[in-house]
């Protein structure tokens, strides 16, 4: 884990849990003294006094047990930002920004007051010229997930680092087929088969249930395109072994991947299924090809399938199969997936469409240079059909003639109430080829609309634009905007 050396005292002594510690780890070093989590540290570890509820031996163990997972990774060497509700604290920074002060009594910790700019959420950024590890840890969130978030991003800076062939385009997500039944109705059988194999007792039951997992899987993908195959697999390295090696730090039987796999969730959630897709077959590789890990240190261009299939090759196995109704059900469950996604892109459009109110619309004229986006929340949005987009928390958009700026004041993770977006595409792709329109529904207040010699500016809650060269009118509750290209 992530706290070992910096929150040790004096001589190496465990210090109690007093303020800075609480400020320093949040809800997820006053959780880890809980006697569940106690009884996940992996074996062979030492295990805290249950009396004594020694929250930094649980750490300890769990820094320890996550410097064996992977050859080379050692956790207590990589820097750390964490945001636990009200300071970010920074851990092991060779250069910190100037915002951030020492803590008292605790060498080594450094702290600002609030979430600093560069902890966005669970992932890795650029603070102070340094690849550091950012986590939000706030007592509310549940603590085994921010356990497994901040092992994950810290061997995420490590592993990236190594292994530069694998980097996802996110935008690829966005165009992902996610209607394409057939497509889903094989995820769902292979996600099976390798649940199946991570469950099978006989080593020889798990290597057919692989090799059926990757028969699945090449009947699939050669209907996929070039950028969403190449999606899948670098999201599958990236994340399948940062989250392989966070499990298997905190003592996570693969039985809980297993579940992971046949959990229900979304059609459109395709981002989280290769998170376990990739983990199981880590966790298989290490019963079908123990040291597999220093094969891909040797080799960082190879995929873990690559050196699944030489495992496979070596076991001789043929493919397990599923029954009828088994391929029965995956197309059933398929088709329920794809008609729920298609009702809630409906209901989420229409709401917007029709929610009562001010509305921005602003669109660019025929033409003209379409908006780029700048920044937007890839995890709080909804890909509808036809190119659109709703976003319910933020979104930025450029052209040369100025700026859309939406932050929705009122934003609650899962939710579309509050001020939000709906952008249109340009193009083929929604994002990537750039936005031809927004409409921005659920203003709070009246929009101020004003000009200048050269600029329509529209200033809400949450909303500010500014455009030279821009055409406004306003009817009503709505405020229609064209912009037009250059003279």
């Amino acid at each position: 884990m992530i706290l070992t050396n910096v929150l040790r005292g004096p001589a190496g002594a465990v210090p109690t849990l007093g303020v800075g510690a609480a400020l320093c780890a949040g809800a997820l070093l006053l959780a880890l003294s809980d006697a569940s989590l106690q009884a996940r540290v992996p074996q062979g570890t030492t295990q805290p006094p249950a009396a004594a509820h020694d929250v930094f031996a649980v750490v300890r163990a769990l820094d320890a047990a996550s410097r064996g997972v992977w050859p080379g990774f050692d956790p207590s060497t990589i820097p750390v930002a964490l945001y636990d509700g009200e300071n970010t604290i920074l851990l092991r920074h060779p250069s910190p920004p100037p915002e951030f002060s020492p803590m008292p009594g605790r060498l080594g910790v450094l702290v600002a007051k609030g979430r600093y700019p560069g902890v966005a959420g669970n992932s890795t950024r650029e603070i102070g010229g340094v690849r550091t590890a950012t986590v939000i840890a706030r007592p509310a969130q549940p603590v085994e997930g921010a356990i497994l978030a901040t092992v994950e991003e810290v061997f995420h800076v490590f592993w990236l680092a190594r292994h530069p062939s694998f980097r996802p385009n996110e935008l690829s997500r966005y165009a992902y087929p996610v209607k394409d039944v057939d497509n889903l109705r094989r995820l769902l059988a292979e996600d099976e088969a390798l649940a199946r194999a991570l469950e099978a007792k006989p080593t020889g039951d798990a290597a057919r249930w692989v090799v059926a997992a990757l028969e699945i899987r090449r009947e699939r993908i050669p209907s996929l395109t070039e950028d969403v195959r190449s999606f899948e697999t670098a999201l599958e390295m990236m994340e399948g072994t940062a989250n392989y090696v966070a499990r298997v730090a905190v003592g996570e039987p693969p039985a809980r991947t297993a579940e992971r796999l046949r959990a229900s969730r979304p059609a459109e959630s395709i981002r989280w299924r290769f998170y376990d897709t990739g983990a199981a077959l880590c966790l298989l590789l290490d019963r079908l090809s123990p040291g597999w890990q220093e094969r891909s240190e040797q080799q960082p261009a190879l995929t873990i399938v690559d050196i699944m299939d030489t495992a496979l090759r070596t076991h001789r196995a043929e493919a397990a199969t599923f029954s009828g109704t088994d391929t029965a059900g995956f197309a059933t469950r398929a088709a329920a997936d794809i008609k729920d996604l298609s009702g809630r892109q409906q209901r989420i459009r229409s709401e917007i469409l029709e929610r009562r109110g001010p509305r921005v619309v602003v669109e660019v004229a025929e033409g003209a240079e379409p908006f780029r986006v700048q920044r937007f929340d890839p995890i709080n949005l909804m890909v509808l059909d036809a190119g659109e987009i709703a976003h319910a928390n933020f979104l930025s958009l450029w052209v040369p003639q100025g700026t859309v700026e939406l932050t929705n004041p009122d934003f609650v993770g899962n939710s579309f109430g509050g001020t939000v977006g709906l952008t249109s595409a340009a193009g083929r792709h929604p994002l990537s080829d750039g936005v031809r329109r927004v409409t921005i529904a659920g203003i709070d207040g009246v929009p101020k609309v004003g000009r200048d010699a050269e600029s329509v500016i529209v200033e809400a809650p949450g909303v500010r634009l500014a455009l030279r060269g821009a055409e406004v009118r306003v009817d009503g509750e709505l405020i229609r905007i064209t912009v037009k290209g250059p003279k």
